[in-house]
């Protein structure tokens, strides 16, 4: 006589059930983790309002209630912060918090826009380098080692040198001053890195089964690359550009320290530059401008870095 399988009781049934819903509850609490981790932070939206007070401050400033930031001051030499200079003034009177503000627009102004630069020529090269490959990739790949094969100051003060000092036409119209030839110098420098970025994002996309889907329906080449692939890999390109405005902040600051910017108009690398030499009389003229710096570099980067995180948990949990 054939032994029959005993059947699961009712206790074992609920036994069972109750292992599933601890489960769920698990898998709950592992969610809620991941939802934790995709928060942006309290600091995050601290540098969020500092680099916008900042931003509006220096787009601005000719509305604001400021003093003359060329104005000269009679009496008021190396004086420190008081109800009337803010920040003090420096070496020849002239108002260092006013200065400072200003000088925030020259070097965010510069940062940004070479920057730009760098993400439409640098993004241009990756994109066409990780979707075509081949000789087109070797080609342009190889350009790319070469300028990093320079050392990143080494060769902004170079290119900063020879466009300001060039006689060519071309290069007169593009960097005819030295502001402008310190723009396109630092744009110069960073087309190689956006460039890198962008290529390994491509190379990862293309192999993708939207790309493949768009291929196969007979898309063409520039609209899978604008449509399919470039979306896909922007908000690795933002992030990093993001963080390549600070680098090119503190770079700026760098050069006119070296010498290599216009004394004339105010930045916080002027500033620090012309004020190093009265550190013991006037202190306030240089340490306010490096804070501001510090802040602002602070904010950028960690902004940057954790938007770059934020994405990668999103794009993780797709």
């Amino acid at each position: 006589m054939l032994e029959q399988t005993p059947r699961p009781t009712d206790d074992a049934a609920d036994l069972a059930r109750l292992d599933l819903e601890s489960l769920s509850d698990d898998d709950r609490h592992d969610e809620a983790g991941e939802y934790q981790e995709k928060k942006l932070g309290l600091f995050f939206w601290f540098c969020v309002f500092w680099l916008a007070a900042i931003v509006l401050s220096a787009l601005f400033a000719d509305l604001l209630p400021l003093k003359d930031p060329d104005q000269t001051f009679s009496g008021t030499f190396k004086e420190g912060p008081s109800a009337e200079h803010w920040f003090g003034s420096d070496n020849i009177g002239k108002d260092v918090f006013a200065r400072t503000i200003y000088g925030a627009r020259r070097s965010l102004g510069i940062a940004i826009t070479a920057e730009m630069i760098g993400f439409f020529i640098g993004g241009t090269i990756g994109l066409l380098a990780g979707y075509y490959r081949g000789r087109i990739e070797g080609v342009l790949t190889g350009g790319i080692d070469v300028l990093l094969a320079f050392p990143a100051l080494i060769l902004a003060l170079v290119l900063s040198i020879f466009l300001g000092g060039t006689e060519l036409p071309v290069l007169r119209t593009i960097a005819g001053t030295p502001t402008k030839a310190l723009v396109v110098a630092l744009g110069i420098l960073t087309i190689p890195t956006i460039a890198r970025i962008t290529r390994a994002g491509v190379l990862v996309n293309t192999e993708r089964e939207y790309v493949l889907a768009a291929r196969t329906l007979g898309a063409r080449d520039l609209r899978i690359m604008i449509r399919e692939v470039l979306p896909n890999v922007l908000p690795a390109m933002l992030a990093f550009a993001l963080i390549g405005v600070s680098f090119l902040i503190i770079v700026e600051a760098a050069l006119a320290f070296l010498g290599v910017s216009d004394v004339n108009q105010a930045s916080w690398g002027v500033m620090i530059t012309l004020g190093r030499d009265n550190l013991d009389d006037a202190p306030h003229a240089v340490l306010f401008p490096a804070f501001f710096m510090f802040l602002t570099v602070l904010s950028i980067n960690y902004i940057g870095d954790r938007l770059r995180q934020y994405y990668d948990v999103r794009e993780s949990a797709l």
